[in-house]
């Protein structure tokens, strides 16, 4: 039982000093540049490569963008057309922010639209930008994920009423 002991201290003592030969040999972090970063509160500006040609896109807005939320913590999505809220259906789905099927038919049902197959939109919905006002987009990747889930909740009844609509108008 003493040799219990005595093997497991010693064990011990040889991985802490293997560690240190280790962290000695392994050559230095190279020191770069610090990474840029935005500071809350701030807009950052979509790279036009981006944009893919959206005409009055503007600015890509986050969580921390001032007035970009409404009282409970959600962005607006009035201003979202057809094809930006079949993006972003899909997106949803994607990334498991809603669940079942009904999401996955009100996506399938808008994108088979002719305007949406045309929306500038429809490609930066699936990125997980929002259509604001003013042509700026909002990235919901930005909310917590309790809010990501209800601003899809939000999109997908949308979509229905969207596809509804098409129907209805056919």
């Amino acid at each position: 039982m003493i040799s219990n002991k005595y093997f497991a201290v010693l064990a011990a003592a040889g991985l802490s000093i293997s560690g240190a030969a280790f962290a000695q040999g392994m050559p230095p972090i190279p020191q770069s540049s610090p990474v840029p970063t935005i500071p809350a509160g701030t807009q950052a500006t979509l790279p036009s490569a981006n944009l893919q040609a959206v005409a009055g896109g503007k600015n890509v807005l986050s969580a921390a963008s001032p007035g970009t939320l409404g009282v409970d913590g959600l962005p607006s999505i009035q201003n979202a057309q057809a094809g930006n809220v079949a993006g972003l259906t899909y997106y949803c789905t994607h990334h498991k922010l809603v669940l079942g099927t009904s999401p996955i038919v009100a996506a399938r049902t808008l994108a088979k639209r002719p305007d949406v197959q045309n929306d500038q939109f429809y490609s930066l919905g699936g990125k997980g930008m929002l259509q604001m006002q003013g042509g700026n987009v909002f990235d919901i990747g930005t909310l917590p994920k309790d809010k990501r889930v209800m601003t899809c909740n939000d999109l997908i009844k949308k979509a229905q009423s969207l596809g509804d609509s098409a129907v209805v108008g056919h």
